[in-house]
């Protein structure tokens, strides 16, 4: 996708009033997208919206929507309908907000599953179902270039001890991504997956751990992680950009995430004893 002019392309992006979403919103307004931001905070959609538009052509919209429910996905859907006759970028990066988890696979309640599963996959796929037939009839009148990108994680390709909730979600969105990317190419819309280790974010200052975990050795051992990230949400957005121009596939970020994928390929032996040496007795 030429991504240098983007003008009068609309751009959709959940997650978009913070972090990862806002900073690629922020990439696409000043290549000449039309914005439209998704999250569930009106304060903070309402803030977004205010510093976008200062690089924006157009009227930066906003919806607030939880994307976990399918009602609030339809007021997505009519919204970009009104717009236009579809999407012409669509980038997934709505998170979970609040506490973020870690625990045990015996120790995570079926409910923080479901809390993670919930956002992370079935409201990305929620989105996806909506946004996605206009945009396959679209381009079956005009063929022109179209791109989907759904922000998932290095946890997602290499799964850690105390991470099998988040990974299993993340792993899923890895796989969706790749089935999609094939389903659509007919269509001349390409999909990629963006996978970043840690990103310089507050999130290290919300997470819960369950069970076993939640003692004061692992909120400091996740606070430290978190400070010595090598990411930020922009470098994130830059590498986004990079992915829809090239339409690359899978991209991962990060020194720990780009190690941790390239040990994975060439000798799964090896990361098993990497990671089997992070796990303990409790």
């Amino acid at each position: 996708m030429d991504m240098h002019d983007l003008s009068g392309k609309l751009a959709v992006i959940t997650g978009g009033s913070s972090g990862i979403g806002f900073s690629t919103a922020l990439l696409l307004a000043k290549r000449g997208a039309r914005i439209l931001i998704v999250a569930r905070n009106e304060i903070k959609l309402a803030e977004a919206q205010q510093q976008l538009s200062v690089h924006s052509q157009y009227p930066v919209v906003t919806v607030s929507a939880d994307i976990s429910q399918p009602e609030e996905i339809k007021k997505l859907a009519g919204q970009v309908h009104q717009l236009a006759p579809c999407a012409d970028i669509i980038v997934n990066s709505a998170g979970i907000a609040g506490i973020v988890s870690a625990g045990l696979l015996g120790d995570t309640p079926l409910d923080e599953w479901e809390r993670l599963y919930s956002l992370n996959v079935r409201g990305l796929v929620g989105v996806l179902q909506a946004l996605t037939p206009a945009m396959e009839l679209q381009s079956k009148k005009d063929n022109k270039a179209r791109h989907i990108v759904n922000v998932a994680s290095v946890a997602g390709i290499v799964g850690f001890p105390g991470m099998s909730a988040y990974s299993a979600t993340k792993g899923a969105v890895i796989l969706l991504t790749e089935s999609l990317r094939a389903e659509l190419s007919v269509y001349n819309i390409g999909v990629s997956a963006i996978c970043p280790a840690y990103v310089k974010t507050p999130i290290s200052e919300t997470v819960k751990a369950f069970g076993r975990m939640d003692n004061p050795k692992t909120y400091r051992g996740v606070a430290k992680t978190f400070a010595q990230a090598d990411l930020t949400p922009q470098d994130v957005a830059h590498a986004t950009i990079k992915a829809m121009a090239k339409n690359k596939g899978l991209v991962v970020l990060g020194r720990v995430g780009k190690i941790a994928n390239l040990v994975k390929r060439i000798s799964p032996k090896m990361m098993n004893k990497i990671v089997n040496k992070q796990a303990r007795v409790y």
